[in-house]
C-alpha cells in the first residue's frame, strides 16, 4: 500500500459522517453560483460540473451512504483531492479573481472540502460489488 493510500485510510471523519456530507457539498457547488449570481460564466459553469461530479461520488460511492456503490472509496477521496485542489486554484488560473464572490466561494468551499478530505478514513466496512460470471465459460 502506497503512503499516500495508507494515509487516506487514517483520518478521523469516519466514511458515513463524510458520505453524509457529500450530499449538502454537491447541493451548495450547484446552487452557490446561480444564488450568488457569480458575474463571470466560467465560474459558474466549472461549479455546475463540479457539483454535478460531486453528487456522482455521494451517490455511487461504495460506503453505507451510497446509492449505486460502484466507486472504491480511496478512488472517492483522490478525486475530492483533485477537485478541492482545483476549486482553490482555478480562480487564479481561469482569472476570475476580480470577481470577490465567486473567488470567495471557491476559496472557501475548497479550502474546507480539502481539510474534510484530508481528515476523512476512506474505508468501507462493506463487502466490494460482485461480478455476474455466467457458468459454463
Amino acid at each position: 500500500m502506497s503512503a499516500l493510500n495508507k494515509l487516506m485510510t487514517q483520518g478521523i471523519i469516519p466514511p458515513q459522517v463524510h458520505g453524509v456530507l457529500d450530499y449538502p457539498l454537491a447541493a451548495i457547488l450547484i446552487a452557490g453560483p446561480l444564488v450568488l449570481d457569480f458575474d463571470d460564466r466560467a465560474a459558474t459553469v466549472i461549479a455546475l460540473v463540479f457539483g454535478a461530479g460531486a453528487a456522482i461520488l455521494a451517490v455511487g460511492t461504495n460506503w453505507s451512504t451510497g446509492i449505486v456503490r460502484v466507486i472504491p472509496p480511496i478512488l472517492h477521496g483522490y478525486a475530492d483531492i483533485g477537485v478541492t485542489l482545483a476549486l482553490i486554484v482555478l480562480p487564479f488560473a481561469v482569472g476570475f479573481t476580480g470577481e470577490t464572490t465567486a473567488l470567495v466561494f471557491y476559496e472557501v468551499v475548497g479550502v474546507g472540502g480539502l481539510l474534510a478530505t484530508l481528515a476523512t478514513r476512506f474505508e468501507s466496512r462493506l463487502p466490494a460489488p460482485r461480478m455476474m460470471v455466467r457458468e459454463g465459460m
